[in-house]
């Protein structure tokens, strides 16, 4: 009997020290907590991380912090009043060495975190308190379950209208911005258009949007939030189409900013098809005559002319062929280097749409055998021009006939007659004596 009372007195002597272990010494405990709902690629998402000392007494040595934030956030700064924070990679750890009172809780740490635009719909980030001659582990872990939402998503479409013509003014395409995402953007929007070569912007502008043109580059920006499911006001960008631009151009455009969370879909491509502007050469040659057999000096007038859109480009030979009948003396134009052997007359200055080269005068000769009427025959090529159905020319002349007269009788005066008759008679008489010899 006497033994178990003293085991009894024993165990109520543990049982009180225990108690008064427990009510004067340090328990640090931690709690963590973040406001609503993150989103998919937030940037600037916080928790706040609370250290409290439970026990009672104060804390002795260091405390420390840690916080491994898991994968779909990433942490991008910790600080809290009095404590001495660090970050590496995933890892975040906050420490201090003051004293904790009893019943007392440190200044609050806020731990920055971005997060990432793939994040899963709920993410667990566990926080641990250490040290400080706690002495009870079993309230140093704090979890935040915390709710991801979908980000926003900005999607661009770009377009316009019809073909482009080589030196258009005041081409347009049109740019869309739309947020296809779960929630609305936040911060800055940023459009940007490098036109390509061939094009120059002149003018880019749409509702909200403040745009500036730098060389080849447009670029338009907002910051008011675009909502899930609509589209910002329509950005208009102006270009000229520069004489030479190529039969096809391509141009690209990219949004970027609002916080969206996927940038697949932020580049939008637009090619447009441009109409050259080409020449098209035609060559006239207008009637004349008629000419003579023989005659010396007739003259043609061939004229080429540029019935196309766009000015010639190179050489430009207009070339001759003439018909059987007819020879050229002289071949010349102003302007034109003219070969008479050939009957070729060429230049390379461009020809504007709608105008003509000075005429070239082509001179002949008739033969004095030529036909009752010759064809003449005239080409124009080169140029750049693609349309070679309408470059030859031909005229057709009437060629007189001159008559021949006919060979007249020569006639024989009086005493020419006498002597003829004298010579006749003495001719006659000289053979008769050879007869009767």
């Amino acid at each position: 009997m006497m033994l178990f009372r003293r085991r009894i007195a024993a165990l109520l002597v543990l049982a009180a020290g225990a108690f008064l272990s427990s009510a004067y010494a340090q328990d640090l405990t931690v709690s963590k907590s973040h406001a609503g709902s993150f989103l998919q690629g937030q940037v600037g998402a916080t928790y706040t991380v609370s250290v409290s000392n439970t026990g009672g007494a104060p804390s002795a040595g260091a405390v420390t912090v840690s916080d491994t934030v898991p994968a779909g956030l990433t942490p991008t700064a910790a600080a809290g009043a009095g404590w001495v924070c660090s970050i590496v990679v995933q890892s975040v750890s906050c420490t201090r060495s003051d004293p904790l009172a009893a019943g007392a809780s440190y200044p609050p740490i806020t731990l920055t975190v971005n997060v990432s635009p793939a994040a899963p719909p709920s993410l667990t980030n566990t926080v641990t308190v250490a040290g400080g001659g706690d002495i009870n582990s079993s309230n140093n872990s704090a979890l935040d379950v915390t709710t991801i939402g979908a980000g926003p998503d900005l999607v661009l479409t770009k377009g316009h209208t019809g073909n482009f013509t080589q030196g258009q003014i005041g081409a347009a395409y049109t740019l869309t911005v739309s947020n296809t995402g779960g929630s609305p953007t936040s911060g800055l929007v940023t459009l940007t258009d490098t036109v390509p070569a061939g094009l120059t912007p002149t003018t880019a502008s749409g509702t909200g949007w403040t745009c500036n043109i730098a060389g080849q580059t447009a670029t338009c920006t907002r910051s008011d939030p675009l909502a899930s499911g609509a589209s910002y006001p329509v950005v208009t960008l102006t270009v000229n189409v520069a004489a030479n631009a190529p039969a096809s151009v391509t141009n690209t455009a990219t949004v970027t900013g609002g916080s969206d969370v996927n940038a697949a879909n932020n580049t939008a491509t637009d090619p447009a098809t441009v109409i050259p502007l080409l020449p098209d050469l035609t060559v006239a040659m207008p009637a004349n005559g008629p000419f003579s057999q023989g005659q010396t000096g007739a003259t043609y007038t061939i004229t080429a002319s540029n019935g196309g859109v766009g000015p010639t480009s190179g050489a430009v030979t207009v070339t001759d062929v003439l018909p059987p009948g007819l020879s050229a003396t002289a071949l010349a134009g102003a302007g034109w280097a003219c070969t008479l052997a050939t009957l070729t007359c060429t230049r390379s200055d461009p020809l504007s749409a709608g105008a003509s080269y000075p005429s070239i005068t082509l001179t002949v000769d008739i033969a004095a055998n030529a036909p009752a009427s010759v064809t003449n025959g005239a080409q124009v090529s080169g140029g750049g021009e693609t349309n070679t159905a309408n470059n030859l020319a031909t005229v057709v002349t009437a060629v007189a006939v001159v008559p021949v007269s006919p060979a007249s009788i020569p006639t024989l005066t009086e005493w020419a007659l006498v002597g003829l008759s004298a010579l006749l008679a003495m001719f006659g008489l000289a053979r008769m004596r050879r007869r009767t010899a």
